[in-house]
C-alpha cells in the first residue's frame, strides 16, 4: 500500500513538473515574442522608478513628464494614451545624450518601468543633481517650466535642462545648457525618441528644413498626425528610421547623418545632434520644440539675414526676417518680435514688407503687431533698418512670432554683424617723424666734436 501511494505521489510529482514546465516554456516563449517584436522590455517597481516632475494643464499637452535624468514622457488630450515608447512608462524613450571623450551618457533607462533602448549599447546613467517644482503660470511671457540638473560622470561637465510650456501650444521647448568646469571640450548632443503616435507603434517620417518627426502618412501628405522635433539652434543634423537604428546610430558616438526612411512604414524613432565645443570654463546651450499635433500642423520657421554682415562704428544697417510656412493651410501671425542687441537701434518708419507700421519699442525688444498672413506653403517678409553700436565686436540678433495654438520655430541667436575688427586707423595727414636711441645720439655727438676737434687743428696750421 505504501509503494502505491509512493508511486502516485511520484506520478503527481512528474506531472506538476512537467505542467509547471509548460507553463515556463509558455512565458518564455511570450517574452521572447515580445523582445522580438520590439527590444528589451523589464518593468520595474514603482517604487524604484525614476522621480519626475509633471507639468499639468488644459492642454493640448495636458501631462509632460519630466524625468530627473533629463528624459521624459508627453500626453495629449486627443490621444488616450501616451506619445512616446513604452506608453504607459514615465519617463519614457525620449531624452537627452551626450557623447564626450568616445563616451557615451544618457538618461537611466534601467530605472524608468520599461524600456526598448537595448541597441544604444554601452553607457553611463546621468547623475541627478536637482530637480526644481514647476514654475510659471503657462501664459506666454511665464509658462510653466521645470529645469533638471544632471552631471555628466567625471567629465566635469553639467548639463541644466529648462522644459517649458505655454498652455494651447501643440508644443513645448527645451534648452539644454552644458557648462564644463574643466578644460575645453568637445562632444555631441542629441535629443531622441522612440515614437508612439496616437496609439501606434508604426508610422512614417517627414523631413522639414533640419527637422524631423515620426508621421501618419509618408512625408505627412496629406497632412495627418505627427510627432516632429524642431530645432532652435542652428547646425543640427537629424535621422528617422527604425527605433533601434536610432538608438544604434547614437551608440556609434556620430552625429546624425541627415537620413529619413520616411516613405516606409515602420516602427519608428526620430532625433536632432549637434557638434559642440565647450570652452573651458564656459557653456553652450541648444534647444528644440518637440510638436505633437492630431491634424499634422507643422512648426511655421521663423529665419533672420543682416543687410551687410560687416558695419563701422555707429553707421545704419537692415534685417530681414521671414516665416515660412509649411502647411498646406494658411496661418496668422498675431505678431512678429525681434530682440536687438544691445547698442542696435531701430530707425522709425523704415518697416517694409508683411507690414509698414512700426513696432512697439521695450528696450531691445521690438512688436510688430498682427494680423499678419503667412500664405499656405509660403512666407511672410519683413524688412527694417537699424543703426548698429558704437563698439566694435560681433553682435547676433534673435527673432520669433506668435500664431497662437501654432508652433513656431523662432532663430535664437543668429544675423551675425560685424562692428570694427581692428585697431583704430593712423590719424590722417599726420607725417611720422623718426626718432634716435640714446646710443645714436651719444654716437653723433662724439662725431660731431671730433669733427670740431678736426676743424680746429685745421684752422691752425
Amino acid at each position: 500500500m505504501i509503494g502505491y501511494l509512493s508511486a502516485r505521489a511520484d506520478g503527481a510529482a512528474r506531472r506538476a513538473s512537467i505542467l509547471l514546465f509548460a507553463f515556463a516554456t509558455m512565458a518564455a516563449c511570450t517574452v521572447a515574442t515580445a523582445q522580438a517584436q520590439k527590444g528589451v522590455f523589464q518593468p520595474v517597481p514603482a517604487e524604484l522608478q525614476t522621480d519626475v516632475q509633471i507639468i499639468s494643464s488644459a492642454g493640448p499637452l495636458n501631462q509632460i513628464f519630466l524625468g530627473v535624468d533629463v528624459a521624459a514622457q508627453i500626453a495629449h488630450t486627443a490621444d488616450t494614451s501616451y506619445e512616446v515608447y513604452p506608453p504607459g512608462t514615465t519617463p519614457a524613450d525620449y531624452g537627452t545624450f551626450i557623447v564626450v571623450a568616445d563616451a557615451l551618457y544618457a538618461p537611466d533607462f534601467a530605472g524608468h518601468g520599461g524600456t526598448a533602448t537595448a541597441s544604444i549599447g554601452a553607457y553611463t546613467p546621468f547623475t541627478p543633481i536637482s530637480q526644481s517644482a514647476v514654475s510659471g503660470s503657462g501664459s506666454s511671457g511665464d509658462p510653466f517650466a521645470v529645469t533638471t540638473v544632471v552631471g555628466v560622470g567625471t567629465t566635469g561637465l553639467t548639463i541644466t535642462q529648462v522644459d517649458s510650456y505655454v498652455i494651447g501650444q501643440e508644443s513645448y521647448r527645451t534648452d539644454v545648457t552644458i557648462t564644463n568646469a574643466g578644460g575645453a571640450v568637445s562632444a555631441i548632443l542629441y535629443r531622441a525618441m522612440d515614437c508612439f503616435l496616437g496609439g501606434s507603434d508604426s508610422g512614417f517620417g517627414f523631413v522639414t528644413g533640419s527637422s524631423v518627426g515620426c508621421s501618419t502618412n509618408a512625408d505627412n501628405a496629406p497632412p495627418d498626425r505627427i510627432e516632429q522635433l524642431v530645432p532652435l539652434s542652428g547646425g543640427n543634423s537629424y535621422y528617422h528610421a527604425g527605433y533601434s537604428e536610432v538608438w544604434a546610430a547614437i551608440g556609434t558616438h556620430q552625429p546624425f547623418n541627415n537620413t529619413c526612411r520616411c516613405t516606409e512604414q515602420i516602427d519608428n524613432g526620430a532625433g536632432l545632434s549637434w557638434n559642440i565645443d565647450i570652452p573651458a570654463g564656459g557653456s553652450v546651450t541648444r534647444s528644440n520644440l518637440t510638436v505633437f499635433s492630431p491634424l499634422g500642423a507643422q512648426a511655421l520657421f521663423v529665419t533672420k539675414t543682416a543687410d551687410a554682415a560687416n558695419a563701422t562704428a555707429g553707421s545704419a544697417d537692415g534685417y530681414t526676417i521671414v516665416v515660412t510656412n509649411p502647411n498646406a493651410a494658411a496661418a496668422t501671425l498675431s505678431s512678429i518680435v525681434d530682440t536687438l542687441p544691445a547698442g542696435f537701434s531701430y530707425t522709425p518708419g523704415s518697416s517694409s514688407g508683411a507690414t509698414t507700421a512700426d513696432p512697439s519699442i521695450a528696450g531691445q525688444v521690438l512688436t510688430w503687431p498682427g494680423p499678419i498672413n503667412v500664405p499656405a506653403a509660403g512666407t511672410a517678409s519683413l524688412h527694417f533698418a537699424v543703426t548698429v553700436s558704437t563698439t566694435d565686436g560681433t553682435y547676433f540678433n534673435q527673432a520669433t512670432a506668435d500664431a497662437g495654438g501654432q508652433t513656431v520655430a523662432g532663430t535664437g541667436p543668429t544675423a551675425p554683424i560685424t562692428i570694427g575688427g581692428g585697431g583704430p586707423p593712423p590719424p590722417p595727414n599726420v607725417i611720422a617723424t623718426p626718432t634716435l636711441s640714446t646710443t645714436m645720439l651719444a654716437l653723433l655727438t662724439l662725431i660731431m666734436l671730433a669733427a670740431g676737434v678736426f676743424a680746429g687743428r685745421r684752422a691752425r696750421r
